[in-house]
């Protein structure tokens, strides 16, 4: 059964470096807990305070209500085993010697029996499956042999709590999810406590009952996996622009990273309406997001790629249901949105019988129109018709491709002219 453990407002610092600040949280028994977060966040330094290797500056951590800093080395062992980062050994050591190493913090122990301590690293290498190659030499191992035998070793030292750090970082994919799964597999059917640190958010969504974000050795976030991976946090920690959606297979989020924020948002947002649909936008749509202007789009059916880029990025649209042409309904919705628009912005798209309602009226709204001039006509002459008629309203405006809308709303290509006549 897995141990509780606790951070009371803990601190620590290498040097003068402080690296924790006033951190808490709580395992409890059988928690799977992720600690992610960007490098420095401070996430392995919990496991080296809990290990007894950096002293804390302020706060306590309790193991089942004991203050960790009063327990033995070899007592703490018997309480939580580590998974470090990397483990180099110098001399030819096998699988099985390593494991039998997880059983040191019992050396000199009353009343133990070897034919008990071989039982017990046997039992620990058949549940992470290594017991195949006990006899093999540790260093001629694979990464994810030697990952598995490393967590064979903390097995073999019976404790409440499994801390992993960065179990993953080395492991090719394979690897990667025949680890978690074991640690997955320790805390469900053992009841073990376990704390892993993770780089890989989308390892940690899958497989960790709840998440928690750090920064600056504070924690941010903490609860379960939809609860913690949102693009809020996540571009607050990593600084990058990302789309996080509902993984397709597992119950869980996932994220989709796109680019390092630049920081260089614009100080004249504009108000944009993209008339889209397919594949066409999701480039400009997310391009226009990260800029700062207020973006919107319609109508878009249920499903399709840019629909889905629109629902990641929280950008405002008129939605239709999928493979359905759009009603009038729709696009009266569509054309509230767009009446207080600086600009529309028609994209790459084919336009048919089923969604040449999108341009319906746009002559009437006064606002600027700029039109791909890739747009594929499928309506028998309904789309020239259309862009005739905002042409002849003086609205229309063409371009060639969406780098030049995005020259455009940056100010570097043609101005502009926004709704009340002023450029841009």
């Amino acid at each position: 059964m897995g141990g509780r453990l606790e951070f009371c407002g803990v601190s620590a610092s290498y040097g003068e470096t402080q690296v924790l600040s006033d951190f808490s949280m709580t395992l409890e028994p059988g928690d799977l807990t992720g600690l992610i977060g960007a490098n420095g966040a401070g996430k392995s330094t919990l496991i080296r305070c809990v290990s007894g290797l950096l002293p804390l500056t302020s706060g306590r951590i309790l193991l089942d209500g004991e203050d960790n800093a009063g327990f033995r080395p070899a007592a703490r062992a018997r309480k939580v085993a580590v998974v470090p980062q990397n483990f180099n050994v110098e001399f030819d050591f096998t699988a099985e010697d390593i494991v039998t190493m997880g059983r040191n913090p019992y050396a000199g122990e009353k009343g133990k029996s070897a034919s008990r301590e071989r039982r017990i690293v046997r039992e620990a290498m058949e549940r992470t499956g290594t017991a195949g190659f006990a006899g093999r030499l540790f260093s001629q191992l694979s990464g994810g042999e030697k990952q598995r035998v490393i967590i064979a070793r903390a097995i073999a030292q019976e404790p409440e709590i499994i801390l992993l750090d960065e179990p993953t970082s080395a492991l090719d994919l394979s690897h990667q999810i025949e680890v978690m799964e074991l640690v997955r597999q320790l805390s469900a059917e053992e009841g073990l406590t376990v704390m892993a640190v993770l780089h890989d958010v989308n390892l940690a969504a899958r497989y960790c009952r709840r998440l928690v974000m750090m920064k600056g050795g504070k924690r941010i976030a903490e609860g379960s996996p939809r609860e913690v991976v949102t693009r809020k946090n996540l571009n607050q920690i990593y600084n990058m622009k990302v789309i996080v959606r509902e993984h397709p297979v597992f119950d869980c989020p996932e994220i989709l990273p796109i680019r390092v924020l630049s920081g260089a948002a614009t100080d004249r947002p504009l108000r944009i309406h993209v008339i889209c649909g397919g594949a066409g936008a999701g480039r400009v749509l997310e391009e226009l997001d990260e800029m700062g202007h207020d973006v919107s789009a319609g109508v878009l059916n249920q499903g399709s790629d840019d629909w889905a880029v629109c629902r990641a990025l929280g950008i405002p649209m008129s939605e239709e249901r999928p493979f359905t042409m759009i009603s009038e309904e729709k696009q009266r919705e569509n054309l509230e949105m767009m009446k207080d628009a600086d600009v529309i912005l028609v994209a790459d798209i084919p336009f048919g019988a089923a969604n040449i309602n999108n341009l319906q009226g746009l002559e009437e709204l006064g606002v600027p129109v700029v039109f791909h001039s890739h747009c594929q006509d499928f309506t028998g002459g309904g789309l020239a018709e259309r862009i005739s008629a905002i042409r002849r309203a003086g609205l229309l405006a063409e371009i060639g491709d969406h780098d030049e809308f995005l020259a455009m709303v940056r100010g570097d290509g043609p101005e502009i002219r926004k709704k009340d006549g002023k450029s841009e």
